[in-house]
Formats: C-alpha cells, structure tokens, sequence
C-alpha cells in the first residue's frame, strides 16, 4: 500500500551541463562521473538537512526545509565542484508544495524547480521570486533579476532571479536555453496572404481579358497545387485557438501526474479526436495518458496496449507536432523499459533525441545510458 505524504519545502534541481554529450562519447566516463558527483553532494546536502529525493541520470532533485538551507548548501555544492573537471552544475530552488507517494515526487512546484535551473549558467543558482523574497532581507545574498518567462507547463506566473553573491557567475538573458510557451508569431498567416495577394494581382490582367468567370478560380488552384508542399507544411500542425488551449491544457494536467487530471486529459482528447481524428498530436497526448494510467494501476495491461496503439499510430502521421513527436518516441522508449527492453528502449529514446533535444528527454537518454552503463559492470 502507497503512502503519500505532502509538504512545504525548498525544491533543488542539479544537472551536470553537458552530460549528454559526454555520455555519448564515454559511457563510462559519464558513469564516473556521476558516482563522484553523488560521493561529494550526498555529504552536503545531510549538512544541511537536506532530503535526496530523486536520482534521475545526473540530474538531482532534493528538498530542505527552509529557503536559506537550500540556498547555502547549492552555493556550498558550487564550491566544492568548482575545479572538478566535467562535474560543471546548474542548480535551480523554487519553494513550494511537494507530494511524496513510496520512492516518486510530484507537484507542480516540482515542475516549476526543474523548468528554473536551465537559467542558471555553468557553475551558478537560479532561484525564483519566493526564494528570492524570502532572503531579500539578509545582507548576506544577493539577487540578480533574469526573466518574467512564461513556462512550459506552468500556469503560475514566476519571476526568475539568479546569485550574484559568493563569487557565483551572472545567468545572461540571451544566453537562457529554458522551456518556455513560445511566444504567438504570425509569419505563417503573413506568408499565406501574402502568397495568395501574389497570386491574386498576378493573374487579374488574364481575368479582366478573359469571359470564363471560372478562370481566376482555375487558376489560383492550379497555382495551389504548385505549392502544395510548402502550404501543407504551414498547415500542418495548425490548431484553432480553442485547441491549442485545450492541448496546452493537457500537457499541464498530464504534468501533475495524478489519477483525477489523467482522466480529464484522456476524456477531452478523446472528445477532440472524436471531431477531428487526423491530428497526430492528438494521438501522441492520449498515449502518454494511458502510459500514465498504466502506471497508477501496473496490472492493467489494457492500458499499456492502448498507449502503444496510439503512439505508433502519431509517429506514422505527417500532421503532427515536433514537440509532441518526440514525446510519443519518449514514450515509446519508457514501455520497451516496462517490459525489460534496454536496447529498444534505447532504440526509441535515440529517435525522440533526434527529433527535437527537450530537457525531459535528455534525462531519459541519460538514465539510459546509466542503466546500459550498469549492465555492462554486472557482465564484468
């Protein structure tokens, strides 16, 4: 029987910068090099009373009790990796609610820690208001405004800061590769009227001469089909306004990773697919909801099938979203681990990496690489 417990706490987030390159090159290079980061932070972060929640690949996810315990041992962790070679840190520290259910951790204040640490450099601490008001008072510490970004998943409104105090280095506006909402853009309705305002005055000459009503419509479609290439790529992945709320929606219901929100994103996919079933974002998003399903329930196998069906059927479609491509091979890549398939699963997790390198499946190519790693010292 599960045993959930919920909390207020300062969330850690630590990544080893480039370790998925490293990893790529030297297996076990990578492997080393996250056993000596765990031999040096595990000490630390007791110190300070800290919880070591979660080990995923080299990213760390830890909890203190208070800001100020979070923040001196990060800048403590800083200091000891400093002239380690490879072991350069991001660390980001939000301050929030988490849930505790056996050996996992869930919350979107969870999600907001992980989505702040890629605004810290090499080296440095990102931190986000709470944090930031929380020690604003004590002379010791000193902040650094970064971004209002909006974030990936969040719905909160959170203000970004990083430590300019304790000799730790300055995060860069431009320099930021976060998961953020992209901001809305017009070129594609730009580009189409602009092409069809082209079209239009390039044959209205012929028009006025000819006495065929019908020519104009003849021929805008005949320039259509010249185009059809590059007008079926705008459209695409292009969703009414209504949609891309309900998606965004999803994603963040799927991002709490509870029973009672899974249920709504598969019950409002379903509805749209029940409307329109050629989007393969749709079939992407319903498959990761039945993988999450299998996984509250692991007896069911229904709902692994069901997860499969889907995500094979959004890889094969054309009309579907980067993003959510690469999160149907993510996906794809965590059943084969399910069921105790490394090299598939390694397989699939390559592809989603190829497809498009988001944060969430970096960390998954890393924990692959780590279990591929271990494998071959249990063969030794």
């Amino acid at each position: 029987m599960s045993s959930l417990k919920r909390r207020l706490a300062a969330i850690v987030f630590t990544d080893i910068v480039g370790f998925t390159n490293l990893s790529s090159k030297d297996e076990e290079g990578a492997y080393k090099l996250v056993v000596k980061q765990r031999e040096i932070l595990k000490p630390i972060v007791e110190k300070h009373e800290g919880g070591w929640l979660k080990e995923e690949g080299d990213g760390l996810l830890l909890s203190f009790p208070s800001s100020k315990e979070a923040v001196n041992c990060s800048i403590q962790i800083q200091a000891a990796v400093k002239n380690i070679d490879e072991l350069n840190l991001r660390i980001g520290i939000h301050q929030g609610d988490i849930i505790i259910e056996d050996k996992d951790v869930f919350g979107d204040d969870v999600n907001i820690a992980s989505r702040i640490e890629p605004f810290a450099v090499a080296g440095g601490i990102a931190v986000s208001q709470k944090i930031q008001q929380d020690l604003s008072s004590n002379p010791e510490f000193e902040f650094k405004f970064i971004d209002k970004p909006k974030l990936k998943g969040v719905q909160q409104e959170i203000s970004v800061y990083c430590i300019i105090s304790h000799g730790l280095p300055e995060s860069k506006k431009s320099q930021v590769q976060a998961k953020v909402e992209p901001k809305k853009k017009y070129y594609k309705e730009i580009f189409i009227s602009t092409l069809f305002g082209i079209i239009i005055f390039s044959y209205l000459p012929q028009f006025f001469k000819s006495n065929d009503a019908n020519f104009l419509q003849s021929s805008l479609s005949q320039a259509m089909k010249k185009n059809n290439v590059l007008i079926s790529e705008l459209n695409s992945t292009k969703h009414e306004e209504n949609i891309l709320l309900e998606l965004n929606k999803a994603d963040s219901l799927l991002a709490l990773n509870t029973p009672e929100h899974n249920s709504e994103v598969i019950t409002n996919i379903e509805m749209l697919m029940a409307i329109d079933n050629t989007q393969g974002d749709y079939y992407s998003i319903l498959g990761q909801a039945f993988y999450q399903r299998w996984r509250f329930k692991q007896e069911s196998k229904e709902f692994l099938n069901r997860s499969s069906e889907n995500l094979n059927i959004a890889i094969k479609m054309k009309n579907i979203n980067i993003d959510y491509l690469a999160f149907a091979y993510m996906t794809n890549s965590d059943i084969w681990l399910s069921e105790d398939n490394l090299s598939e699963a390694s397989e699939n997790i390559i592809k989603a990496l190829q497809v498009k390198r988001l944060p969430p499946i970096k960390d998954r190519f890393k924990k692959i690489t780590l279990m591929k790693l271990q494998n071959m010292e249990l063969k030794k």
